[in-house]
């Protein structure tokens, strides 16, 4: 999340509480939610104050995206690193499936993650 987003998130808030917003407030909450992706913060206020009369904060916000991650994570299969690094070099699988947890906890394309990692072509399926 970058700084307009976090402004912009400060204002959703802000939409449900009446928090004053300040340049001040933008840098903090940067600060402390800045590594996180600003759709998943977004759909954390959301569901806290669906669920809350509490003043949010950014622990809050944190609790919420780490839940919506582990969600994910739960409820998808990660997949096997490409065949072709499988017997081999153990930090490069290790990375794949790394990055394939990630980027399922994101949202994305955990295969497209790997080959990132890893360099291999995406596999091209007859008739497709």
């Amino acid at each position: 999340m970058n700084a307009e987003e976090t402004g912009r998130l400060l204002a959703k808030c802000a939409s449900y509480d009446r928090r004053k917003i300040g340049e001040a407030d933008v840098i903090a909450w940067l600060q402390a939610l800045g590594d996180l992706p600003y759709h998943d913060c977004e759909t954390a206020v959301i569901s806290h104050y669906t669920d809350s009369t509490e003043w949010i904060m950014p622990a809050h916000v944190r609790q919420c995206v780490r839940k919506i991650r582990d969600e994910r994570i739960a409820r998808a299969e990660i997949p096997a690193p490409p065949p072709e690094i499988a017997n081999g070099d153990r930090d490069t699988y290790r990375a794949a499936l790394h990055a394939a947890t990630v980027a399922v906890a994101d949202g994305r394309d955990p295969e497209a993650a790997m080959r990132a990692v890893t360099g291999t072509p995406r596999l091209e399926i007859e008739g497709s």
